[in-house]
């Protein structure tokens, strides 16, 4: 992990014009630039051209990435084309880097101070290029032995704006850094801290876990399909019953049980349940369980309940919008995931209550 705090993203077309205006931007804010595409053999490729330009340097021959093409040809057994050649040409004071993966060799210069690395299109060739050489040379270059920790909460139940009023209210006057993602049903609540400030930001975290705690179904990369695993793990058979997901949760936990990944007890799911919930029969052993959703009534709310032999338990949950049959898919993912972390948290607690 080489701690860079990314700071910018532009995308700009293969335009010689375009491509130095994006330059000059970004060497007013940047220390580290890279630049990827635009280093193949067509005359569309002309991002070599334009940075040796904008550097003031001359381009030169490498005759050690023309063999290395030659090569690679040879192995495929045709010629290389003498448009490869065009792939051969770097600024004079340009570092030249071995592409494990392709014909385009990557470079490294510096200018007035400014790190800038040309890197290939692809991004298996980019992977090849860091793990080959690029990534243990940056090592040595970057310097940051304070970086950036990030801590993520994964919220249900409160609008994006909500949310956010809570959080920034919590961090004020601290020195840590927000950010939120939604991705349906989800909002993903983001804090940078630098890492020799975590200890001093104890309390803040505190705070912020306490007011984010009704919401908050898992942290980081946790997903609330484990919680719902672990609290039925000590069962061998598992038995959903769900007339409010339109199959929503049958596809969550499908996900879940693929090929390669830990299994649990024998699910039986049945999506879309016509006959009263009221009639569904009672578990038959110690080692069964009932789960159930109810419909969505019209003012947005379902029950869901965790029947046992022993106990029945039974909650009652409520989408944080207005129910709009414009919204069904929407509403099933949030029905789907609101359920699957209720029964997560059963027996110990209920987040909507």
């Amino acid at each position: 992990n080489l701690h860079f705090d990314p700071i910018c993203h532009l995308t700009v077309s293969d335009n010689e014009k375009d491509i130095l205006d994006a330059l000059d931007y970004l060497a007013k804010r940047c220390s580290y630039i890279f630049v990827t595409g635009g280093l193949g053999p067509t005359s569309d490729d002309i991002t070599r051209q334009v940075i040796c330009k904008w550097a003031g340097d001359d381009l030169r021959f490498d005759e050690g990435s023309w063999h290395s093409i030659e090569q690679r040809f040879q192995q495929l057994g045709v010629p290389a084309s003498d448009n490869n050649r065009q792939q051969c040409y770097f600024p004079s004071r340009a570092s030249v880097i071995s592409n494990p993966k392709g014909t385009a060799n990557a470079f490294s210069l510096l200018k007035d101070g400014l790190y800038i690395c040309c890197l290939p299109g692809p991004p298996e060739e980019i992977k090849a290029i860091w793990h080959s050489s690029l990534g243990e040379d940056l090592k040595t270059k970057v310097k940051d032995a304070d970086p950036y920790q990030l801590f993520r909460w994964q919220c249900l139940g409160l609008s994006e704006s909500t949310l956010g009023e809570i959080v920034e209210k919590v961090i004020a006057n601290t020195p840590l850094v927000s950010g939120y993602r939604p991705h349906i049903p989800y909002v993903e609540i983001k804090i940078w801290c630098r890492k020799s400030q975590i200890e001093s930001q104890k309390a803040v975290f505190s705070a912020l876990d306490e007011a984010l705690k009704k919401w908050t179904v898992v942290r980081n990369d946790d997903d609330c399909v484990q919680l719902f695993f672990e609290a039925i793990s000590s069962f061998e058979n598992i038995v959903i019953f769900d007339a409010a997901s339109q199959g929503a949760i049958g596809e969550r936990l499908g996900l879940a049980l693929s090929p390669g990944k830990k299994q649990t007890g024998r699910i039986t799911y049945h999506s879309s349940f016509r006959s009263p919930l009221d009639s569904i029969p009672e578990p038959v052993s110690d080692r069964t369980l009932h789960l159930e959703i109810q419909p969505i009534h019209a003012d947005g709310q379902w029950t869901i309940a965790w029947r046992t032999v022993h106990a029945h338990r039974q909650r009652t949950l409520k989408l944080p919008f207005r129910k709009d049959p414009n919204r069904a898919d929407r509403e099933r993912r949030f029905v789907c995931e609101m359920s699957l972390a209720a029964w997560g948290r059963t027996p110990s607690g209920d987040l909507w209550t």
